[in-house]
């Protein structure tokens, strides 16, 4: 007898986002049946599925479809939120977070398998001047957040406590941060830029595909940052802009961030 087919990963990606609609594609990978000895079967084509969204509020809304799987077995669902609530760094408005789980359903439309994941909807760009000399200055939601604060965060400080104000960005450098500090800073409203660490070997397509689907949905991210990866800067930024392309890929910083 064949297993069902499971869900691998989900990858939720805000393609846009203002006060009147966001735009939320998301990208899942499904696990094809296990089959008995002896028997070999071929992964589905399409499957269907159900996609929910709750806030904390308790806004929910819901719906269903039927979706081809590609031959990696991903498929994509494009959905919109009208008049969604978005999230906003510390002190320029709340942090609305919403659960979006993915359920794949069975040829009578129950469910088989379901994950979850935590995402926030916000738009972050930096400004064109954000590379000069006491100009740090990001896009939230098209609203300027000057920064007045930048640490450098190494492994050894994650475990210190998050600044207080929304004005201040963390540096996630030479290591990916983990799920605890993604989640903490979503909730107290902290921006986190995170770097690619410096490793020619681990910067493989699949190392940073694994790394977007932990971190993209995360309302805090506010980019990736490549600028100290020498030759291979261009392939890995090459690589980010084309799996994840609702982040911003920064290649300098502002010379006031050095340490």
């Amino acid at each position: 007898m064949l297993s069902s087919p499971r869900i691998g990963s989900i990858r939720p990606l805000i393609r846009y986002v203002d006060e009147r609609q966001a735009v939320i594609d998301t990208h899942f990978t499904t696990l094809p049946p296990v089959p008995s000895e002896g028997v070999n079967t071929a992964p589905p084509a399409v499957v269907d599925i159900q996609v929910d969204i709750n806030g904390l509020d308790g806004f929910h809304d819901e719906g269903q479809t039927r979706t081809p799987l590609d031959d990696q077995c991903v498929g994509r669902i494009r959905f919109d939120l009208v008049e969604p609530d978005r999230w906003w760094p510390a002190g320029m408005g709340t942090q609305s977070l919403y659960e979006l789980t993915i359920t794949l359903l069975d040829d009578q439309q129950q469910p088989i398998d379901s994950q979850s994941v935590t995402i926030g909807l916000t738009s972050v760009r930096p400004t064109e001047n954000s590379n000069t000399a006491g100009s740090a200055t990001f896009l939230v939601n098209g609203r300027p957040c000057q920064l007045e604060h930048v640490l450098m965060i190494d492994r050894i400080d994650e475990r210190a406590l998050l600044p207080a104000t929304g004005h201040s960005l963390l540096f996630i450098r030479d290591h990916f941060g983990t799920e605890l500090l993604y989640q903490a800073a979503d909730r107290a409203g902290i921006l986190l830029l995170q770097s690619i660490p410096i490793d020619a070997e681990g910067c493989t397509e699949q190392a940073v595909l694994d790394q977007i689907d932990r971190l993209a949905g995360h309302p805090c991210l506010a980019g990736w940052y490549v600028g100290h990866l020498g030759d291979l800067a261009d392939v890995v930024a090459e690589k980010l802009t084309l799996l994840d392309p609702t982040h911003q890929v920064l290649r300098e910083l502002p010379p006031e961030w050095a340490a």
